[in-house]
């Protein structure tokens, strides 16, 4: 039996990590709740925090000599350890105030909940899954892991060594972090906590046949495992919204959130600029599928290219995807001022979604999806005009994109555009036009400020080709392969 109890565990582990890209993966947004920013540095409250952990747990095991000694050497492993892993696998993250504050947060509030549950209820209703799937969406899965497998030692220390409510509360824990993946909005967390309880209830009765509970225990512990499942629900739906408001976080549900079609904005420009909107739905796909060829955030960029063009719905009328084709209002415009007209949508886009309270790692897909691109057009025209025109008059005033999925969504923006008025579709020629885009974006500097690499922009040239290729069903000519 203990066997089949180590072998469950083992696949319940490699699922886990079978599941990791499906994992949300977190980034950082410039604004919080307050507006300002509250700097301590990471190496303060990893100190504060470490003192804070030492006490508590020595009031756990009670302050005798060993005891000091022994959770000094434990503690300082722990923190040593996920020192080295931050700083090898996440070094943003480490170097980042705000993401050290909020592991450290999670961490002493759990902790302290641990204490409060052990003398007043039961440590079967401390809600271990809650606080691992809060530092999953926030933080990252695999520190999420680290704190399983530390709270469980704890765990262990605090419980005579006895290996069952351990063994138990990791289980339901990761149970919850690979159901993470099916979660599209909060209120499907409630089929995580049903989980939480159903796996928590079948190891009950598994180590009761052990005979490490007796009947009367299950009974009482069954029900401890149904709060455990309700609190874990409650906590994470109550502290998901504010800890991404607090520590200035974007979670993955929501981005999808934010790309449902239901949203206030979104169903603005469906409205008032269809144009506009459909031009984002394709640019979206184009986006989202170059974004999945070089491993960039799918969701993140679709999302990004949703809202990219929101600043058009203050004058809809003055881009040509909502005109009608026998009224432009730049013909009665110099084309200075229609170049003005143009390059003020990514302005008014921005105190738009600001306005909406959309998210800050959105609002630079709007800020971004131009650069600092030259308006050609209405430059040419200019210059028949006079050969005394400003360039940086008609260039975006950026900035430029800072991420590898803004300036995919700045390259897909454009080979849609151009993708339209062009006449002939076959598959050679939109090769032609995604690669021109692609080196005309490169050799005027756009990419300077992102870590994108030549041969990324390879993969996304591809990608962005085969599904226009889908779009407008253009196929190789294979009369002329054949004469060949």
């Amino acid at each position: 039996m203990k066997n089949k109890i180590e072998n469950f565990l083992l696949l319940l582990i490699k699922k886990l990590d079978d599941s990791d890209v499906y994992a949300p993966n977190i980034r950082l947004s410039k604004n919080n709740i307050f507006k300002k920013e509250i700097k301590i540095k990471p190496a303060v409250t990893g100190i504060i925090s470490y003192c804070l952990l030492f006490f508590m747990i020595l009031s756990q095991l009670g302050s005798t000599y060993k005891n000091f000694l022994f959770v000094f050497i434990f503690l300082s492993l722990i923190f040593i350890l996920v020192i080295f892993y931050f700083a090898d696998q996440e070094k943003e993250n480490i170097k980042n105030s705000n993401v050290v504050m909020l592991m450290c947060f999670i961490t002493i509030i759990s902790f302290l909940f641990f204490q409060i549950l052990q003398d007043s209820l039961s440590v079967i209703a401390f809600p271990v899954s809650a606080f691992a799937v809060l530092l999953s969406l926030l933080i990252s899965i695999k520190f999420s892991l680290i704190y399983i497998m530390v709270t469980a030692v704890f765990m262990l220390m605090t419980n005579g060594f006895h290996a069952a409510l351990p063994i138990m509360h990791v289980a339901s824990a990761l149970v919850a972090l690979i159901n993470i993946r099916q979660i599209h909005s909060r209120s499907q967390f409630s089929k995580i906590g049903f989980k939480i309880f159903v796996v928590m209830a079948g190891m009950l009765i598994i180590f009761h046949i052990l005979g490490f509970f007796e009947v009367q225990s299950v009974g009482l512990s069954l029900w401890f495992a149904m709060l455990n499942s309700f609190i874990s629900v409650l906590i994470i739906l109550a502290a998901l919204p504010l800890l991404e408001m607090l520590f200035s976080r974007t979670t993955n549900i929501k981005l999808v959130e934010l790309s449902d079609f239901n949203n206030p904005l979104l169903k603005r420009l469906m409205v008032e600029a269809p144009g506009t909107y459909h031009h984002s739905l394709i640019t979206a796909s184009l986006a989202e599928q170059a974004a999945t060829a070089i491993g960039a955030d799918s969701l993140l960029t679709r999302t990004g290219a949703y809202y990219h063009d929101i600043g058009k719905l203050k004058n809809p009328e003055y881009f040509i995807e909502n005109q009608n084709k026998n009224e432009n209002p730049h013909d009665n415009l110099s084309p200075s001022m229609s170049g003005l007209v143009l390059i003020s949508h990514v302005k008014d886009g921005v105190a738009l979604a600001r306005k909406y309270k959309i998210d800050e790692v959105v609002v630079d897909f709007i800020r971004q999806h131009h650069g600092t691109s030259l308006i050609q057009y209405f430059y040419f025209r200019a210059l028949e005009n006079s050969k005394d025109v400003n360039e940086q008059d008609f260039r975006y005033p950026g900035s430029k994109p800072t991420s590898k999925e803004t300036a995919i969504l700045m390259i897909a923006d454009s080979v849609e555009a151009i993708s339209r008025i062009i006449p002939d579709k076959n598959a050679g020629k939109l090769k032609e036009l995604v690669e021109k885009v692609i080196n005309n974006k490169f050799t005027d500097g756009q990419f300077s400020n992102c870590s994108i690499t030549l041969n990324d922009l390879a993969k996304i040239a591809d990608s962005m080709t085969a599904t226009l290729c889908g779009i407008y069903h253009a196929r190789i000519d294979y009369k002329k392969t054949e004469e060949k």
